[in-house]
């Protein structure tokens, strides 16, 4: 489906972060799927109405988002027409790790990622339910961490098939993020990736990686990421030192 096409309409995008204003989620969401090339042939918008029921917000916070691009020079109105996309933005390079998976996720220079173990194993029934495999169906799991100038940022626990995750290896990891690796590496098409932050309670585990007391707070992502055709690849438990993270989105790119 394609955001301009005049015979469909986008599915219903639930936006639950409630960290980050709903009018930066919805210019962010749009970003990126101009970015993926999800684009009408006529590069219009859908009308504001559309916009309402598909992120299900008000009219008012629909068109805070569409000034935000606006003023960026990314949209222009056509009186009479509609909102379209400018021709300088739809040049952008296709890129699908945008705005909260770049910031959250990304490696660079200044951070290094340590795989602390691979396990092929039968896990929390939950976790299976979440992939949609047989209870009984082996996953397999990487638990990772992150140090930013020598200390640890964050401790991660990611599950997947095994149609997946048997070729995903630590090298792969520490040079890239999952998600890269996901397309890079194994070629996989991605489509939604949805986000769940909340503040949680560290366990016995989730201390002992991050250096923390049991029980302290920790800045926690959920994270399921699915292919174009709609099916699970992977869902990962991102944990944060709370008081060492700084939450940035990029809007912009």
């Amino acid at each position: 489906m394609k955001i301009g096409d005049n015979d469909s309409l986008l599915k219903k995008i639930i936006l639950e972060n409630v960290h980050i204003p709903l009018h930066y989620q919805i210019s962010d969401y749009l970003m990126m799927m101009l970015e993926k090339g999800e684009l009408g042939s006529d590069k219009k918008l859908p009308t504001e109405e559309e916009l309402c029921n598909i992120f299900d917000v008000s009219r008012t916070t629909v068109r805070r988002a569409l000034d935000h691009l606006l003023q960026k020079g990314f949209l222009y109105k056509k009186q009479g027409r509609g909102t379209f996309w400018t021709e300088t933005v739809q040049k952008i390079k296709k890129e699908k790790l945008s705005g909260i998976n770049r910031e959250i996720f990304r490696i660079t220079k200044k951070t290094v990622a340590r795989v602390i173990s691979k396990e092929t194993s039968t896990v929390n029934p939950e976790i299976n339910r979440e992939l949609r495999l047989p209870e009984d169906r082996e996953v397999v799991t990487f638990k990772r961490i992150r140090l930013a100038d020598g200390e640890v940022m964050s401790f991660t626990i990611n599950y997947l098939p095994r149609e997946y995750g048997d070729g995903i290896h630590k090298a792969h990891l520490e040079k890239m993020t999952m998600l890269e690796t996901l397309e890079n590496v194994l070629g996989v098409d991605l489509g939604v990736i949805e986000h769940v932050v909340e503040i949680t309670r560290a366990t016995q585990e989730i201390a002992k990686n991050l250096g923390i007391s049991n029980l302290d707070p920790v800045l926690t992502v959920k994270t399921s990421v699915f292919n174009t055709g709609g099916d699970p690849i992977e869902v990962v438990w991102t944990y944060f030192v709370e008081n060492k993270y700084k939450f940035r989105v990029v809007l912009d790119k």
